[in-house]
């Protein structure tokens, strides 16, 4: 048999106090554990509840906090603050309770997580929890709203979750995106973060999207590296264009020569000729440049620019 307890060295005689529990408020499993583990934290269940404690000469009032799960709780006089000022654990506490004693259980079902809509979001999947309802997850988050999310269904980790229907804001994104390493959502928030960093540049989603379709990655984390290497890629627009930039990054030229040269120079001719020399791939996104290093000759599953 294991009794939890506070023992007191070479205590000589009992110092207890009369307790007069005047609330009995019942928390889910987890938030009795997080509670219990960070006792002078504020909660809302003391702020909210603390005007119910009475004052008088005779006792000292409570509120009794217990597991929902279990048959510990905690003794907490809060002396007017949110937290716990003053405590003591309670064990098998809820066979003291008579048949009359009400219990507050709107603890038991938080409010449903509340998120910063400020923030662009990337993608959004269901997470779904045996005896719980659904929760639709938006990604990126932050970790304040992510701990949220694991206290309203009442979990420890992501990982005791069910994930189902994962929707990206860009669906040509998601439909080259391959999941087979089975990411969690932490991965996912990860991914959703570097893709809200590229979300306001111009062209850049294209990029991606021409990366992904030749780079084909097998995983979510592969398909990250890429996100945070786009630098090493170029989506050419039009030959023509090209060919003045290959020209200038050639003869260091700067645009007033460029400038020049048009007219005496035929830059589509030679942008042509450059990409073929620079392997650049032709996708459905458009031609495809990688600078470092640069695509082999025959790349698998793609055409070459002609």
């Amino acid at each position: 048999m294991i009794i939890q307890a506070e023992l007191r060295r070479k205590q000589s005689e009992y110092e207890g106090e009369a307790c007069v529990v005047d609330k009995v408020i019942e928390l889910p499993a987890q938030r009795f554990r997080q509670f219990s583990r960070a006792l002078l934290a504020d909660y809302d269940f003391i702020a909210e509840n603390k005007n119910a404690i009475r004052h008088d000469d005779d006792a000292r009032h409570c509120l009794l906090v217990l597991d929902a799960d279990g048959t510990d709780g905690f003794l907490v006089d809060p002396q007017g603050y949110n937290y716990a000022r003053y405590s003591a654990f309670v064990p098998n506490a809820r066979s003291l309770l008579t048949p009359d004693v009400a219990i507050d259980r709107s603890y038991l079902s938080p409010a449903e997580p509340w998120r910063d809509e400020s923030r662009d979001e990337m993608l959004r999947m269901t997470l779904h929890v045996d005896g719980k309802p659904d929760y639709t997850l938006v990604l990126p988050a932050d970790e304040k709203y992510l701990d949220a999310v694991k206290a309203y269904l009442d979990i420890d980790v992501f990982a005791d979750a069910m994930l189902r229907d994962i929707r990206f804001k860009v669906p040509y994104i998601g439909e080259l995106i391959c999941d087979t390493d089975c990411p969690a959502v932490e991965d996912y928030n990860d991914f959703a973060e570097a893709l809200e960093g590229i979300w306001q540049q111009d062209g850049a989603l294209l990029t991606y999207a021409a990366v992904l379709e030749t780079e084909q990655p097998e995983t979510l984390h592969r398909a990250l590296e890429l996100l945070q290497d786009l630098d090493n890629y170029q989506r050419i627009v039009d030959a023509y264009g090209y060919g003045q930039q290959r020209l200038q990054e050639t003869l260091g030229l700067d645009d007033g020569a460029i400038c020049e040269l048009d007219g005496y120079m035929d830059f589509e001719k030679y942008g042509a000729d450059c990409m073929e020399n620079d392997h650049v791939i032709e996708t459905e996104f458009g031609r495809l440049r990688r600078l470092d290093p640069p695509f082999p000759e025959q790349a698998q599953g793609q055409q070459m620019f002609q």
